[in-house]
């Protein structure tokens, strides 16, 4: 067997992802290592990558998503919509709405964000068109009210992951590693392309 030589890359599906929702906006590469918290080689081989498969282009003012790119993202967004960065009890944080989820424990899935560097998680459900813990059906609204007043687009039935970490990079990765497992048999093939 032949084995590649040099490193292995260092970025994860959640990069990719991460990369895919921040190139909203033209970004170079030092800004998306540090949106990150990834070295900058790990980022040139990310970008390399997504640039091979047709989801990036580069022009001078930095990386952008291609029609192709495009695609691939509104695809994601059938899954779960874009990040929200919000703050938990002072902690950076980030919320995802997750569409159409498949049964899960919130304790799992909030063990899945810590593992993942978040420093906790909440995974939320939206019962009669408010968003709700699901274990006692306790409004969101209650006790974050700022939160919900930044969620936008969720619908009866979705789940909404709310990480939290020391850094937003942190609570980003994690709050989309979250949504990446609850997603997971509905991801593009071509999203994981982008890890082989």
């Amino acid at each position: 067997m032949e084995r590649k030589r040099g490193a292995y890359p260092e970025y994860t599906l959640e990069d990719a992802i991460a990369t895919i929702f921040l190139l909203r906006n033209p970004l170079g590469r030092k800004q998306i290592a540090e949106k990150l918290e990834l070295g900058e080689g790990t980022v040139r081989t990310l970008l390399r990558k997504l640039s091979n498969l047709g989801i990036i282009g580069s022009k001078q003012r930095g990386h952008f998503l291609t029609e192709k790119g495009e695609k691939l993202k509104a695809k994601i967004n059938e899954s779960f919509l874009d990040p929200v960065g919000v703050s938990v009890d002072g902690w950076p944080a980030i919320a995802i709405v997750i569409k159409n989820p498949p049964e899960f424990k919130s304790i799992e899935l909030r063990d899945e964000a810590i593992k993942f560097d978040a420093k906790g998680a909440m995974i939320l459900t939206v019962k009669n068109g408010e968003v709700v813990f699901p274990e006692d059906l306790r409004p969101l609204k209650e006790t974050y009210p700022e939160i919900v007043r930044k969620l936008k687009d969720y619908r009866e039935g979705d789940a909404i992951v709310i990480a939290w970490a020391e850094t937003p990079p942190k609570a980003l990765k994690a709050a989309i590693h979250v949504a990446v497992i609850m997603k997971e048999k509905e991801l593009p093939g071509e999203l994981l392309e982008v890890v082989k």
